[in-house]
């Protein structure tokens, strides 16, 4: 693998029907100090909402954004996953879930951590749905990351 700060990276994003999650998560990709390569979004059958949030976003940034999208045929995310990794041109490869909010040095974290012939797992916050309700309400929002021992942990208002 190259050094560190000229890998090629691509982001692939899975999500289903969840556009006002998948805004949130695209907003916090655009937001890294470490911008990715590609952002490819997997799509496992979702409705033209998403199709539209998508293709804002691909006129509103330089990076390329692919949307992949399956039919809805039920749950099938492996196969969601495995065409957007399929479709990504990056020699690193970061999968994220598209209800995930990134810290702004999630990529440049990735890519640190990065060594040939590993695999980085993370782990995340879960946010209630009020929580979102009210991180999309603040026109402004900040992404700070979280410390490393609040894994699996539910946060509420």
């Amino acid at each position: 693998m190259s050094s560190k700060r000229s890998i090629n990276c691509s982001i692939c994003v899975s999500t289903y029907n969840r556009p006002d999650a998948l805004l949130l998560c695209i907003e916090s990709l655009l937001k890294q100090s470490y911008l990715p390569n590609e952002i490819i979004i997997g799509d496992d059958g979702s409705g033209s909402e998403t199709a539209e949030l998508i293709a804002l976003f691909q006129h509103k940034t330089n990076i390329p954004i692919l949307h992949v999208w399956q039919p809805d045929e039920g749950y099938r995310l492996a196969a969601c996953r495995n065409k957007s990794f399929a479709a990504a041109k990056g020699e690193y490869i970061i999968q994220i879930d598209g209800d995930v909010i990134l810290h702004k040095h999630f990529v440049a974290d990735h890519l640190r951590m990065a060594k040939s012939g590993t695999f980085v797992s993370g782990s995340r916050v879960l946010l209630t749905p009020a929580v979102m309700i009210s991180v999309r309400s603040v026109s402004n929002f900040s992404i700070v990351a979280v410390a490393p021992i609040c894994t699996n942990k539910s946060v509420s208002n």
